[in-house]
């Protein structure tokens, strides 16, 4: 459930981005994937997958509800216990708006305690 319920969070601020950032989303995600690139030393799994990340605009591609719906197939190919995730969208598709209010009531208290550096 934590899984799901990050990925949703995901979609929620690459589709309210506006509603959090004067940066428009696609400098924000270029300029996160140069920040990757010019990394020489990224972790693991990290150090592979950031150039196909930056390529298929991974961050970006979060406004749509449908890709989650990728993303959840592509874990589910990579878990030795996949059944976890099964239903999963369905699921968020159906809370889609109580989640979203979740988000709009825990993104601003995030986002004031990264600020306060605690």
């Amino acid at each position: 459930a934590g899984i799901l319920l990050d990925l949703f969070f995901d979609h929620c601020l690459a589709a309210n981005w506006q509603d959090y950032s004067s940066e428009p989303l696609d400098h924000f995600t270029r300029r996160a994937y140069r920040v990757l690139e010019n990394e020489p030393e990224l972790p693991g799994k990290l150090a592979m997958i950031a150039p196909r990340m930056a390529a298929q605009d991974w961050l970006g591609s979060y406004r749509e509800f449908a890709v989650l719906g990728q993303v959840l197939a592509g874990m589910s190919r990579r878990l030795s216990r996949p059944e976890g995730l099964a239903g999963g969208l369905a699921e968020l598709e159906q809370l889609y708006e109580p989640l979203l209010e979740d988000f709009r009531i825990f993104y601003p208290q995030l986002q004031d305690f990264a600020r306060r550096g605690a």
